[in-house]
Order: structure tokens, then sequence, then C-alpha cells
């Protein structure tokens, strides 16, 4: 039958952010953490601990306390990780936001509500000047929260968010009566180490410690709580199960916010993490960071970037035979991929990762895996995890059958954040995480991920898949593409999950019971009208 339950004879750690951090700086006093590419900056594990602590007597000037969430909007720079630390220490509890969906969501109530629901206290943001999609912080501020505009305090008072209190903001020193900065904050108060180390005592490892939004590439995003125990040994799992472990430079190269745990790489594993760029890198910038930091291995990278990579024009004039280890997620790795990538890469093992936000990192393939396993699986479970393949009905499905991939063990969100109803749909009384991925599991543990119960993938060149929306139209009612992009935007879907396509149907087909519906032959039907073909990309 499709279950299985990992072990491993490593047991999982009690320790939160902020010990971890302490930990860490006394191990390597002299090794560097991170590498900033685009700043220039390369921090110490001692020197993050030094901004660490500085920023968290900052916040505590403030009001922010134990259980207070502090969010930011901020780039890949060294400010985003040490607000981390900082928030952890404290005992608050940080959330990262994407800028995609703050500041360019087309539904600013939907925003507002979801501020609202989290119990948002204080917002941290850079002061970014008006570009030409984008009129500036400061005008956005104004106009996202009107009361800004009048205040003669920096102690807020919002009636939409009534529990935030303050905004911060990073670099140019403006507005200095309605909003504070962050750089000023600490500064002023200095290193008050015993009131942080007092408030650290107070914390403990299954705290609520993150907040982050699911990409909603399904619906309004949601918003996801985790702990200092499911992150650290999530990472650290993960890491030793690929062998990361005696890696010394790691490039990463997605922006920090998207995939806002592999920041703790650097401290599981006592690696230095470069990242290439403050904003999503080029396909150069990635280039670049290679060949001048010598990375031995990439932390994760989208398909797609892989894809951009391989095929940029620049490339193949290097030796790229010191990169030992590619990590790739959103999709497995094509035959035609995999074989473009070894010619760039000869000397790499291309690996393919699975997980979701609500369960962090689940499933990962392996250098010793066959070519096919590697290139139609996600690879074997990662350890202290549990998981089955279900029918509509919740009943263990046989090997080789399709089913519902449900997860259980340490690495499972505690709930959605102001959400008991949300959370009671898709997480079980006794621990299950229904994914919403449809699976197969063979005989030797392999996952094969072969789409979601809401939505279905067509064949395209860099993504491997593109979403496809299929949708059935009442009676007499017409509808276009254009008017269900508009839909999704303003309801909230990031527009990198807004699928790539829609296509109307009269019906769905049902499998051969006539009790379920048959994807196979939906993605049929919608290759069919979009003129796709199956292909080796």
């Amino acid at each position: 039958m499709s279950y299985l339950k990992s072990r491993c004879d490593e047991p999982l750690v009690e320790v939160t952010l902020g010990q971890l951090l302490d930990d860490t700086a006394a191990r390597w006093p002299e090794k560097e953490a991170y590498v900033f590419r685009k700043q220039g900056v390369r921090m110490t594990f001692p020197k993050l601990k030094e901004e660490a602590e500085r920023l968290a007597a900052g916040l505590m000037s403030i009001g922010v306390g134990r259980g207070d969430v502090v969010a930011w909007v901020v780039s890949t720079r060294p400010e985003w990780i040490a607000l981390c630390f900082a928030v952890s220490k404290i005992g608050a509890i940080a959330m990262p936001l994407s800028p995609e969906y703050f500041l360019w969501s087309n539904d600013k109530e939907i925003t507002e509500q979801a501020l609202e629901k989290v119990k948002l206290k204080v917002l941290v943001m850079e002061n970014q000047p008006a570009s030409e999609h984008f009129e500036g912080t400061i005008p956005f501020l104004h106009k996202m929260f009107p009361e800004t505009r009048s205040s003669k305090t920096r102690n807020l008072t919002i009636e939409k968010v009534p529990s935030l209190s303050s905004i911060v903001l990073i670099g140019d020193r403006t507005d200095t009566n309605v909003f504070y900065n962050l750089e000023d904050i600490a500064d002023t108060v200095g290193e008050d180490t015993t009131r942080i180390q007092h408030a650290q005592r107070q914390t403990d490892s299954h705290d609520t410690v993150f907040l982050t939004f699911t990409s909603g590439s399904t619906g309004v995003p949601k918003c996801v709580e985790h702990s200092s125990y499911t992150l650290i040994n999530n990472s650290g799992l993960h890491a030793k199960t690929i062998g990361m472990t005696n890696k010394n430079m790691v490039l990463h190269s997605i922006d920090l916010t998207e995939f806002p745990w592999a920041f703790l790489f650097a401290f599981t594993e006592g690696c230095t993490l470069v990242f290439p760029s403050d904003t999503p890198p080029t396909a150069s910038e990635i280039l670049s960071a290679l060949l001048e930091e010598r990375c031995e291995a990439s932390s994760f990278m989208y398909v797609k970037t892989l894809h951009d990579l391989v095929h940029d024009p620049e490339v193949k004039a290097f030796d790229l035979t010191f990169l030992e280890q590619v990590t790739v997620g959103g999709n497995v790795v094509s035959k035609r991929l995999q074989q473009d990538a070894a010619a760039v890469f000869p000397n790499a093992d291309i690996l393919t990762l699975y997980g979701t936000t609500e369960t962090l990192h689940l499933a990962t393939t392996l250098g010793d895996m066959t070519d096919e396993q590697r290139q139609s699986t996600v690879g074997h479970l990662l350890p202290h995890l549990e998981m089955k393949l279900v029918d509509r009905h919740g009943q263990i499905v046989p090997l080789q059958h399709e089913g519902e991939v449900w997860v259980r063990g340490y690495s499972v969100l505690k709930c959605y954040r102001g959400d008991e109803e949300k959370t009671a749909e898709v997480k079980t009384t006794d621990g299950w995480l229904k994914t919403g991925d449809i699976g197969i599991l063979d005989e030797n543990g392999l996952l094969k991920i072969v789409g979601r119960i809401k939505v279905v993938g067509v064949p395209d060149p860099a993504n491997v898949e593109e979403i496809c929306a299929c949708i059935i139209l009442k009676s007499g009612h017409t509808l276009q593409s254009r008017e269900m992009r508009e839909y999704s935007e303003a309801n909230g879907l990031l527009e990198e999950f807004t699928p790539g396509y829609f296509v109307f149907l009269e019906s769905f087909p049902k499998t051969s019971t006539g009790r379920k519906v048959d994807r196979k032959r939906i993605r049929a039907l919608a290759m069919e009208k979009l003129a796709l073909q199956e292909g080796d990309e």
C-alpha cells in the first residue's frame, strides 16, 4: 500500500533561532555566514549576532515584545537576515512579505484583511524612490494607510489594521515625524544585552516564530505558522540527506522572501550562503557569483532558472567543473534539461526538491539514483516523516495508483493563522496534512507528482509545465481568458501563479467508474484546444 514512515537515528533538536545564532557564532567565530554581492557585504556569524541584537534592542524600544508580529517588505539584503534573528531573540514573530503580494496587489482590501488577521504590530519597509511600476515607499504608505498623512506621532492608529502601531523605514530618513528609521532606533538604544537575554530565555523552540503566506496558486494566500523546531530540523535534515554538509560556498539564486527558510542552511551546515543580487538574479549574475565565489553547490533554484542558465550563450565559455550539486524545485527536471545541464555542469548532481509552504521540504532525489528515477520522480521522503497516498474517501491506495499526498510529522504547519476553518480543511485531527498534490508511490519508495487536485498542468519548455485552468461555464454565459486573468489578479492571486492558460469545457470527462473526474483526459483535451504537444523539454 502507498504508505511510508521514514526513520532516522539522529534525533530532532530542541533549539530556537536565537540560540542557534549564539551557538553558531561561538562555534565558527571567523567564518562568513553570508555574502551579499549587490551590497558588497560579507557577514560573519559573530557580526550577524551583533547586528541581530542591535536590531532586537531597537525593536524592543518601540514596544515589540513576546508574541508580537513584525512584518517586512525587504529585498535580499543583510537586514532581512538580521531581522529574522532579532525578532526571534525577543520572542516575537517574523513575517516576511512578498513585494508581489504587498506592494503590487490590485486589491488593497485583501492585503488589509490579511494584516489585520495576523495582528501585525510593526511593519518594516525599504524606503524606495518612485519607478515605472511603483510610486515610491512614502506615497505607497500614505495611500495604504491614509492616517499616516496627517499623523503627528510615530505611535500610529490605523483603522483597518488596529494592531499596527509603528512603521519603520530602511534607508533614506524622511517623514521622521511619522515613521521610524531602522538605523536610528538601533543606534539610539545600543546593545541592551541584559533585556535581550532575558527575553530570549523565555522563548521555546515550539513557539510560533515565522509566518509566511502560501503561494496563492489556487486562491487567496493563507498565512502559515511555523516554529523554530520545524524550520531548524527541516533545514538540517534536508542538507544532511543531500550531502550539503561538506560544501563551503553555496549559491542561493532565489529572492529570500520567495523561499524564506533557506537562509538557515548557513547555520545548520556551517556553509557560506552567496546571494548574487538583491532581487531575483539574472543568468549573468548567477554565473558571475558561481565563478567569483567558487560555489560548490546551489541551495535551490527553480526549474526555469536552471533552464535559462544552461541556455545562456555565455555559460559554455567557462569551466564550471567545480560545481558539485544543484538543487531545483517547482517541478521535476526533464531528460532534455538534465542533458543540457550535464553539458554545462559536468560534475554536478541535479537534484529535485519537493515540498510545500505548509510542510517545508518533504522529499528529494539523490545523486545515486538512476537517470530515470531522477527525471520522473521527486525522490525519497525525508527523515522523521510519514506519508500516505489516499483516494477521495481518505483510504490508502495501492502502490502505483494515483492518490492525494498526505503528510504527517514535525515539519507540518501549526495552523493557518487566524483561520481555524481553513486549517481544519487541510489538517486532520490526528495531524495529517492534505497537500492537494496527486502522486504515485512505487515499490522503491519513490514519489512521482502527477498533478494538483484543483488545477491541470500542460507542457511548457522552460517550466516543464504551465498551469491551465479548465472551466465549465453556466448555460448562456461567455467568458474570455483576459477576463479570467483580471479576475484572478483582483482576488489576490499572485501574477506568477496566475494560470498561463484558460480553457472552457462543456463538461469534465469521468473515469470508467463515473465517480471521479479523469484529469488525464482533461489534460489531453486542454492540450488539444491549445495545440500543445508532449515534448522532451
